[in-house]
């Protein structure tokens, strides 16, 4: 699995090529090629997708890893108090 920091490294690659593309389709628009630049701005939409799809999972994975966190921080609290709770008995 990638790490955040490439999730968006990746996803920025996207975004730049999505940006290549619709600037490249401007281009070609101007020169009055339209069907090409039709092409390529379908293109920058696919890549821009792709893109949102990448932050997306990255998302994903960011909560499950916050959900497994909060479990983790409360089963060490529970020992703790459970280790309190023992502590309190046998002083008492």
């Amino acid at each position: 699995m990638a790490t955040t920091s490439e999730t968006i490294r990746n996803a920025a690659a996207f975004e730049t090529n999505a940006g290549d593309s619709v600037e490249a389709a401007l281009a070609e628009s101007a020169r009055g090629r339209s069907p090409f630049s039709i092409s390529l701005l379908l293109d920058a939409a696919q890549k821009e997708r792709e893109s949102l799809n990448i932050i997306e999972e990255s998302l994903d994975s960011l909560r499950m890893s916050l959900l497994d966190r909060r479990r983790a921080l409360d089963q060490q609290e529970e020992a703790l108090r459970d280790l309190s709770e023992t502590l309190i008995k046998e002083r008492g």
